[in-house]
């Protein structure tokens, strides 16, 4: 494999270009400082954006607004995207990021997902140094929540 050389990315315009590929027609909110950055590789933290944004569309259905906000946390930056839709079952939240899972077995059928999104996730932020986790808000909606060494 390539060595991932990381250098100082934008959240604001990867968003942007994220929600606008991925979510098409939807309402996303963006709320991050255009001054913000990461340090990632642009293509694996498009990538991992990409995978979260579209899983919160599909599964949210039109429980709207996909929000998308990152705020510095010390040296780190935590990137969230929040959808209002049903969530997850509780019990499965610490394996969504196995590969080739799913919460349900017949989703692949209904959905087309592979249960691959979300591994794919977590290896592009973890190639980037950076760490992921996901969980259901109350009283509805789920979050994933990415985080990198800031830039």
């Amino acid at each position: 494999t390539a060595e991932i050389r990381l250098e100082r990315v934008p959240v604001l315009p990867a968003a942007q270009a994220v929600a606008a590929r991925e979510a098409p027609g939807r309402e996303v909110s963006l709320a991050i400082d255009e001054a913000m950055a990461v340090r990632a590789q642009p293509e694996l933290l498009s990538r991992a954006l990409a995978n979260v944004v579209r899983n919160a569309a599909r599964y949210a259905g039109d429980a709207g607004p996909i929000a998308v906000t990152a705020k510095a946390d010390g040296a780190r930056v935590v990137i969230r995207v929040a959808d209002r839709g049903p969530g997850v079952p509780a019990e499965t939240v610490g394996r969504l990021f196995e590969p080739f899972y799913r919460t349900e077995p017949d989703r692949a059928r209904r959905t087309g997902g592979s249960g691959l999104g979300l591994a794919i996730v977590k290896t592009c932020v973890e190639a980037c140094g950076g760490s992921v986790s996901a969980r259901n808000l109350v009283p509805a909606g789920f979050e994933v929540i990415l985080t990198f060494d800031a830039a």
